[in-house]
């Protein structure tokens, strides 16, 4: 998977969920990567290997973005509302839930690598959850 990057961007992405803007307290630049594309195939070292996690848990986010979208599209007035609070605690939840799964972790130079990975597989099954809310 080969994923280009501006220079100096951060890599950094809010959850929007309805006209609120969600931002994770675990969101973390990698501005030291100055390479135009990143190899998350083959990454070069700690920085680009990080880098990549953190791309995969933001390809994840936007996945569950573009799944919630679509749901809420679907749902009467109510059930949008139900859905919007649930979501928001489901965010809540997924983010205190991570930063006690790699707890013993902070402080060394995995944490973030390792808090990324949680809230990746985290998103990825809040989106097939809500895939299957899709079907019906």
């Amino acid at each position: 998977m080969k994923i280009g990057l501006k220079k100096g961007r951060a890599l950094f992405w809010s959850i929007a969920l309805l006209a609120i803007g969600t931002t994770s307290v675990f969101a973390q630049s990698e501005s030291s990567v100055n390479a135009q594309q990143l190899n998350c195939d083959r990454p070069q070292g700690d920085v680009e290997v990080r880098a990549c996690i953190r791309l995969r848990y933001e390809i994840a986010d936007q996945k569950l973005n573009e799944v919630y979208k679509q749901l809420m599209a679907k749902l009467s007035k109510e059930e949008r509302s139900i859905l919007s609070e649930a979501q928001l605690g489901w965010i809540q939840q997924r983010d205190k839930t991570c930063e006690f799964e790699v707890y013993q972790n902070r402080g060394g130079t995995g944490y973030q690598g390792f808090l990324n990975e949680c809230l990746g597989r985290s998103t990825k099954q809040r989106t097939a959850e809500l895939e299957k809310y899709l079907q019906r």
